[in-house]
């Protein structure tokens, strides 16, 4: 019977010892409060939104004057007028991207800087 009130009053002090130490050892209720950083909301990557980038050349392409007509030692090759492409995202499906002055189904429509390479791969900072 000795033994059975030994191992219980050692339990209870156990359990209240161990208790004690979590409430003295935790982080008080000020110092777990996080403060969040304001956050800034990312624009979607070309692979999310390829038709609103294909928009966005073609407003550019309309934007800029046409180039001066170029003599025959720069003219560009002619084109092959059989293939069209609808967008670059039609040019990017084939696996023909970029296309450049001269390719199959290159149209200055979808060069929207005019330097003679159609649908570029995006990249940042521009």
């Amino acid at each position: 019977m000795r033994t059975i009130a030994i191992l219980a009053a050692a339990l209870t002090l156990g359990l209240g010892a161990g208790y004690a130490w979590s409430a003295l050892s935790s982080p008080t209720a000020e110092a777990a409060t996080h403060h969040r950083k304001a956050t800034i909301a990312l624009p979607a990557s070309p692979e999310e939104q390829p038709e609103a980038l294909d928009g966005e050349w073609a407003a550019r392409a309309a934007d800029q004057p046409a180039p001066a007509p170029a003599g025959p030692a720069t003219a560009a090759p002619a084109t092959d007028s059989s293939v069209y492409y609808a967008g670059c995202n039609e040019v990017r499906a084939a696996g023909k991207a970029p296309l450049h002055a001269g390719d199959p189904g290159y149209r200055i429509g979808m060069d929207g800087d005019g330097d003679g390479v159609a649908c570029e791969p995006y990249k940042a900072g521009r």
